[in-house]
């Protein structure tokens, strides 16, 4: 029998694999964590700046609430009890039925460790919207213009974006969580270790800082004007500013 997700052979009566039921139990913990910072971003006048808990006051909106987290509550919580009453062997749109007087977060978490989750008919399916519903909550605490590329998956070579805050990323296509600040550094080595990859000083100083070499634009165009960085028709090398950052003595110049 093939896993209704990655489609490998696993065990019969199983409709995931294990590697699967795991991820698929990871992403309903998560989102059970995001529960309470999902509704403190229902006020309007505040963000909460995803998973950080500093907030950051905004313009005042036209109204007080913002209808679009309000819209993903109702839908992470109707999937959620739909999700619950298919593991516990009742019509998923028999509510009657469903006794269950827990909030969502403690829904969650049942789901996540229910004994069937993997071998219940439709697992794969509830698989695809549990993943669809996470990545819309990233969206949603994380902004997109908050939100910026940092590098690509160790696993499937996605492009990974993530907030400033935060310390952890998951592959919107594999699944596979990853530090933040090891995908930053991975996307370093191979800018570093490629002559071809130039760029602007400005996006260069940007990629070094974020993987914690910190290292100014204007310090990029100082060591140019030196003599000690050359400059290319499409910019600066990466590898060049590298062995400038990491050498001796970057005061004295070249020659």
């Amino acid at each position: 029998m093939n896993c209704q997700n990655c489609k490998t052979m696993t065990e019969e009566g199983y409709s995931l694999c294990e590697t699967c039921e795991m991820r698929l139990a990871g992403t309903l913990l998560r989102l059970a964590r995001d529960v309470t910072p999902l509704h403190d971003s229902l006020d309007a006048t505040l963000h909460p700046g995803g998973h950080s808990p500093v907030r950051i006051q905004t313009a005042t909106p036209p109204t007080p609430i913002r209808l679009d987290v309000l819209d993903l509550i109702d839908m992470l919580d109707a999937t959620a009890r739909e999700l619950w009453r298919c593991l516990d062997g009742i019509d998923a749109l028999d509510w009657r039925k469903d006794k269950r007087n827990e909030d969502l977060k403690a829904t969650l978490i049942a789901c996540a460790g229910h004994p069937r989750l993997a071998t219940f008919a439709d697992a794969g399916f509830y698989m695809r919207i549990v993943n669809n519903l996470a990545r819309k909550v990233d969206l949603a605490l994380d902004p997109p213009e908050q939100r910026r590329e940092i590098g690509t998956c160790e696993l499937c070579e996605t492009m990974l974006t993530a907030g400033a805050a935060d310390q952890w990323v998951t592959c919107p296509v594999c699944g596979r969580e990853q530090r933040a600040q090891t995908v930053k550094l991975r996307r370093l080595k191979k800018l570093c270790w490629d002559n071809s990859k130039r760029s602007s000083a400005a996006d260069i100083a940007r990629v070094f800082s974020d993987a914690g070499l910190k290292v100014s634009r204007k310090t990029i165009t100082t060591w140019e004007q030196r003599g000690k960085l050359p400059r290319h028709a499409d910019g600066y090398a990466y590898c060049d500013v590298y062995r400038l950052l990491v050498g001796p003595d970057l005061t004295e110049p070249v020659g």
